[in-house]
C-alpha cells in the first residue's frame, strides 16, 4: 500500500467516479483503475462498487476510506513539518468558476514533467470551507456577497482561515441564447418569476436576496444539481436561469460562451449593497508556498 494509491482512493470517493477522479488527479483513468484494483488485491476486499449507474464505496471500503484519510492528513503535516523541501502537491477547491480551471490548466502545464501531485475540486461554499480548513486542498476560491458576507466571515474565522480579495464584482443571471430574456441589457427579480432557478447550492440565492424577497418572488425551491452538464441542460430545456458572482466573462466554459449569456441582475431590495468580494482563503497559520502563488498570478492574469 502507498500514499499514492490512499490519494487515489480519496479522490474516486469524493468525486463519485473513477472518470472524474483521474481528470482532477490528471492520470488516466486505466492508470487509476489498476492502482486501485493492486491496492484492493492487496486488502483482499473490494473498495468500490461499479455499475452503470456509478461507483459507490463498499461497508468495508467505508471504513478503509475513514482510517485511509486519517492517515493521509497526518502525512501531510509530518511532510509539511519536517521536510526542508516544499511539499511536491497542490491541490484547488472552488466554486463553479471557468477562470480558476484555466489558471490551474496552466499551472499544471508549466510544471508538467516535475513530479508534482495536482488535485482541483469544484465544491459548495461551506465544502470549500472545509477542504482549506483540513488541509484537504492548499487554497479554496470563494465570493463574499452582500447577504452571505457576515456568515461565511464568521466560518471562516472559526476556522482560522484568512480571506484575500481578488477583485470586486456585481451579479449576474446566466441563461442560455434562446432563453425569452436574453435579449435584455439588465434583469430584475421579477422578471425571474415564470422561470426556473437552477442551482449547485441550495443556499446561494440567499447571498443574493433577502428571506422576504425570496418569498415575494418565489426562489425559496430551486432545482438543485451536483454537477455542470446537468445544470446547464435543464437551463437551456426549462428556461431555467442561476445566478453568477464575479466577473461575467471569466464564468462560462470556452464552450459555453456561444450558448449561455451572463446579463447584470438588479436587485431594487438593496441598490446600496456592498459588491460582491471575489477572492481565495487559506490557513492564517500557513505559509502560501512558490506554487500557490504562481497559481494566483495566473488568476490575476485573467481577471
Amino acid at each position: 500500500m502507498t500514499i499514492q494509491q490512499i490519494r487515489y482512493v480519496l479522490g474516486v470517493a469524493d468525486s463519485g467516479s473513477f472518470n472524474k477522479a483521474a481528470e482532477k488527479l490528471y492520470i488516466s483513468q486505466p492508470s487509476l483503475t489498476s492502482s486501485i484494483h493492486d491496492l484492493e488485491d492487496e486488502l483482499g476486499f473490494e473498495l468500490f462498487k461499479r455499475t452503470s449507474r456509478g461507483t459507490s464505496v463498499t461497508e468495508r471500503g467505508s471504513a478503509f476510506l475513514a482510517d485511509a484519510k486519517k492517515l493521509f492528513e497526518s502525512y501531510e503535516e509530518l511532510v509539511k513539518k519536517y521536510c526542508s523541501q516544499e511539499l511536491k502537491s497542490f491541490s484547488v477547491s472552488a466554486l463553479y468558476y471557468a477562470f480558476a480551471r484555466k489558471a490551474f490548466v496552466q499551472l499544471v502545464k508549466d510544471y508538467s514533467g516535475m513530479g508534482y501531485d495536482f488535485s482541483f475540486w469544484e465544491k459548495r461554499a461551506q465544502n470549500v470551507i472545509e477542504d482549506v480548513a483540513s488541509g484537504d486542498s492548499d487554497i479554496g476560491l470563494l465570493y463574499l456577497g452582500g447577504r452571505n458576507r457576515e456568515e461565511l466571515s464568521k466560518k471562516l474565522e472559526a476556522k482560522s482561515l484568512s480571506f484575500t480579495p481578488l477583485t470586486e464584482c456585481k451579479p449576474f443571471v446566466y441563461l442560455h441564447k434562446t432563453h425569452p430574456l436574453s435579449k435584455k441589457d439588465e434583469v430584475f427579480p421579477e422578471d425571474l418569476i415564470p422561470y426556473h432557478f437552477v442551482t449547485f447550492d441550495t443556499d446561494d440565492v440567499k447571498a443574493f436576496f433577502s428571506d422576504e424577497a425570496i418569498e415575494k418572488y418565489n426562489l425559496a425551491q430551486p432545482i438543485t444539481v451536483t454537477d455542470r452538464a446537468t445544470e446547464l441542460n435543464l437551463i437551456k430545456n426549462l428556461n431555467g436561469y442561476t445566478f453568477l458572482s464575479g466577473a461575467a466573462d471569466t464564468h462560462a466554459r470556452e464552450d459555453e460562451s456561444e450558448e449561455f449569456y451572463a446579463i447584470p441582475l438588479q436587485i431594487p431590495e438593496a441598490p446600496d449593497s456592498e459588491p460582491f468580494t471575489l477572492g481565495y482563503i487559506t490557513k492564517s497559520s500557513s505559509r502560501i508556498g512558490k506554487i500557490a502563488n504562481r497559481y494566483i498570478s495566473e488568476i490575476k492574469k485573467i481577471l
